[in-house]
């Protein structure tokens, strides 16, 4: 299990406005997957299914303190995935349900029917969200190699 810390991490901090947050949510998110490990079933990967304890407990965070909505300006660890500053910005910059499509596809190399377990939505939904999110990315793109 110790072996998904960084992508936990990296989707936390994909989903949270705060670092301390993100970092608080994947502690909660181990401790749960420990208490509950004799519960899974092998119906997903265990990074899938982390993913989903991690979702769940953000938003729960986001409930009670209202912290979930942009990428923190200092995430090292997330801007390390990306060619260049720019295209972080970019999909720093989109809406979260497509923001978060995109750092589970693109980043961490889910298919979309793992996306989709792990958001807990339709498979359909996982792709209409990626392709607005290619589409609002293309077109940023554009502009950028067109100044």
């Amino acid at each position: 299990m110790r072996e998904n810390i960084k992508g936990v991490t990296a989707f936390a901090l994909s989903i949270t406005s705060n670092p301390h947050v993100a970092e608080e949510a994947v502690q909660e998110t181990f401790i749960r997957a420990w208490r509950y490990w004799p519960t899974f079933r092998n119906e997903s990967t265990v990074i899938s299914w982390l993913i989903t304890i991690c979702r769940r407990v953000v938003i729960d965070m986001a409930k009670k303190q209202r912290v979930h909505e942009q990428l923190p300006e200092n995430v090292i660890e997330i801007r390390d995935h990306f060619a260049s500053t720019t295209i972080y910005d970019m999909v720093r910059g989109l809406p979260l349900p497509q923001r978060e499509v995109v750092v589970l596809c693109a980043i961490l190399g889910f298919d979309y029917e793992s996306a989709a377990q792990s958001l807990e939505i339709p498979i359909g939904t996982v792709r209409s969200r990626l392709a607005r999110a290619r589409e609002k990315l293309g077109q940023q793109l554009d502009d950028v190699i067109a100044i």
